[in-house]
């Protein structure tokens, strides 16, 4: 299950129970879930105060295994195990659209929607963002083996012709698309303030509780909300392939697939392409050194407008060790293995 974590967050020297779950601070970035798989009682706060959130340090593996005290945790992903559940809640299917200053003119906004389908037509609320319900059908998002990329077409409904003059605002050539799944158990607790269209028959032990053996109350939190809870695609809108008083129809692509867009070109060469003290390079110590990365005296400096003119970097691995030592990433734009031969 994948709890809020102001609901359920750890504590120190707390009884839990078998099944009970907790989150790591959201601080550590760690979106994995934590199950108790042994009662007991949480280690002490002495027992954490030197570390960096004052909790035990929970592991980063999925069924990686935690001793806290007399509490053993297990780390899952919320997003997995409910793909594996044979009766999984309903599958939710968002979309963002980026309209930005790059493709606008200066302009931009983002739309936010979701299809509609499972016979939701309210407005659904997911990491913050309110996404209203829009008629639209949407298809082709399969890979196939054969060595081409997909290429989706969603059709959205032009009542009253919104989208064309949407369109006539907006330039949605080059639009980035981004394709959001989740459950409805992950969808935010304001959602369930009130009716709850998408809730199932089997769902509603998650959102409803009795009352004196006789009648049912809804509850005021949904306590499986989880953003972190999806899965991601990015796609952009390459052409408007239909139009008409119905509907619009864009089609999606990859973006290397784009109209006149192209990898960017590096060349496999051992030496380093950047320049010297330049942005990328970004070594700006007052110590120079000659092309074979002998360290220049002061004395021996030839300093010609404000630059000297003998410091010049040999753009070889070693010239970058020599300037900016062995204990930091190096800036190093060559490939070392560039002369190796089979």
């Amino acid at each position: 299950m994948a709890y809020p974590y102001e609901l359920h967050k750890w504590s120190a020297s707390t009884v839990f129970s078998v099944g009970d779950v907790v989150r790591a601070n959201p601080l550590s970035n760690n979106t994995l879930a934590f199950k108790c798989i042994t009662a007991g009682t949480s280690g002490s706060t002495d027992l954490y105060e030197d570390f960096e959130y004052k909790e035990p340090a929970f592991p980063r593996k999925i069924a990686q295994e935690l001793d806290d005290n007399e509490v053993k945790w297990v780390a899952f992903e919320p997003l997995a195990e409910e793909l594996l559940r044979l009766a999984p809640t309903a599958v939710i299917d968002l979309f963002e659209v980026y309209l930005t200053k790059e493709v606008n003119g200066g302009q931009t906004t983002t739309l936010r929607y979701h299809a509609g389908t499972n016979g939701i037509t309210e407005s659904i609320k997911f990491g913050g963002h309110t996404y209203p319900a829009v008629p639209v059908e949407i298809d082709g998002f399969e890979f196939s083996g054969q060595g081409t990329l997909p290429r989706p077409k969603f059709k959205v409904a032009n009542a009253n012709n919104a989208i064309t003059s949407l369109m006539v605002t907006y330039n949605p050539l080059g639009a980035k698309v981004v394709r959001i799944r989740t459950f409805a158990k992950f969808l935010d607790t304001g959602n369930f303030n009130g009716a709850v269209p998408f809730a199932t028959d089997q769902d509603v032990e998650n959102v409803l509780v009795t009352q004196n053996n006789d009648s049912l109350i809804m509850e005021s939190f949904n306590d499986t909300a989880d953003e972190n809870a999806k899965i991601e695609e990015t796609w952009y809108i390459d052409r408007v392939s239909a139009e008409n008083l119905q509907y619009v129809e864009f089609e999606l692509t990859p973006k290397i697939d784009l109209t006149n867009v192209a990898l960017p070109k590096r060349t496999i060469e051992e030496f380093c392409p950047w320049e010297y003290r330049g942005p990328v390079c970004g070594y700006d110590n007052d110590a120079c050194f000659t092309v074979n990365d002998v360290a220049i005296p002061d004395a021996d400096k030839v300093i010609v407008d404000g630059k000297v003119t003998n410091d010049i970097c040999g753009k070889k691995l070693s010239s970058c060790k020599r300037r900016f030592g062995g204990e930091v990433i190096l800036p190093y734009g060559g490939f070392y293995g560039a002369r190796l031969q089979a």
